[in-house]
C-alpha cells in the first residue's frame, strides 16, 4: 500500500455504547427474508411457585428477549458464516482435547 493510501485508509474504533451491558442468553428466535434478518437474543426465566404444603413447582416459564437486531440479509450472511467459522474452529479444539 502507498503512503498516499495509508494517510487516506479508514481507522475503525470499536467503543462500547452507553447502554452497553452483558448478558447471559440460551436461545435465540432468528428469521431471515429478503427484506432483512432478525436476531432476538432471548432466556428462559421460570415462574416459581409455592403449594400450600411448601413444596416450590413451577408451571410457566417466560423466554426474555434481551435484545431484537434487525440486518440486513448481507450483515445477516456475514454474522452467521463468521459464527460458524467460530464453531468450526472451537470443534477442532474440542478434537483435540481428547
Amino acid at each position: 500500500m502507498a503512503a498516499e493510501d495509508q494517510e487516506q485508509a479508514l481507522k475503525l474504533e470499536i467503543v462500547t455504547d452507553p447502554e452497553f451491558r452483558t448478558v447471559h442468553i440460551d436461545g435465540a428466535i432468528v428469521t431471515l427474508n429478503p427484506n432483512f434478518g432478525q436476531v432476538a437474543l432471548t432466556y428462559d426465566q421460570p415462574e416459581f411457585k409455592v403449594h400450600q404444603n411448601g413444596e416450590i413447582y413451577t408451571d410457566k416459564i417466560q423466554k426474555r428477549v434481551v435484545i431484537d437486531a434487525r440486518l440486513s440479509p448481507e450483515a445477516f450472511r456475514a454474522l452467521a458464516c463468521t459464527m460458524m467459522e467460530h464453531v468450526q474452529q472451537y470443534d477442532e479444539w474440542l478434537k483435540r482435547q481428547k
